[in-house]
């Protein structure tokens, strides 16, 4: 048992629902905020797990998910989601052999969001594509261009949370 240290009135505590409808399809400027890779259900394969977070525009700060089954049996499932590894890692200026996927975190890139019509689940985005904020990858060993961070496919600050000094946002965490 803890002590709270106060007394909490939950009678009068009226919960911020948040909004889970599918954000309009179109283009979002977006980071990736978090990634994992866990086993297929079937444990058959590998699945990359990102979290991103639309950083301009009415939609900032919501969430968008993809889940990138890279290593599959099935040849068509594995080329899909590696075509979109290189997709992101071409948007954010990363070459060569990826084993991290921290290297793609707080790194702004352009994601075409479509919706996915589901009666089971509910209708959810889909990333079809992603590139490079100004339409191009940055040339290989240089950092994109600084822009001025509007919407129109300019360069936006990256946003990273402070704390430890690996970056994740669990870094500065007490252990």
């Amino acid at each position: 048992m803890a002590q709270l240290g106060e007394s909490i009135d939950v009678d009068n505590i009226v919960p911020e629902r948040g909004d889970f409808e599918p954000l309009p399809a179109g283009p979002y400027m977006v980071q990736v905020i978090d990634s994992d890779v866990i086993e297929t259900k079937a444990g058959t394969g590998l699945i990359l797990k990102l979290t991103m977070e639309v950083m301009d525009g009415p939609h900032a700060n919501r969430k968008v998910w993809a889940n990138l089954n890279f290593k599959n049996p099935n040849a068509t499932a594995q080329r899909i989601a590696q075509e979109h590894i290189k997709q992101i890692c071409d948007a954010v200026g990363h070459t060569g052999q990826l084993t991290d996927s921290e290297v793609l975190h707080y790194k702004p890139m352009r994601a075409q969001l479509t919706i996915r019509k589901s009666d089971e689940y509910g209708d959810q985005n889909e990333v079809k594509r992603y590139s490079a904020l100004n339409g191009n990858a940055p040339p290989a060993g240089k950092p994109a261009p600084s822009g001025n961070g509007q919407s129109g496919g300019g360069q936006a600050q990256q946003s990273k949370p402070s704390g430890g000094s690996s970056g994740r946002p669990w870094g500065n965490r007490a252990a």
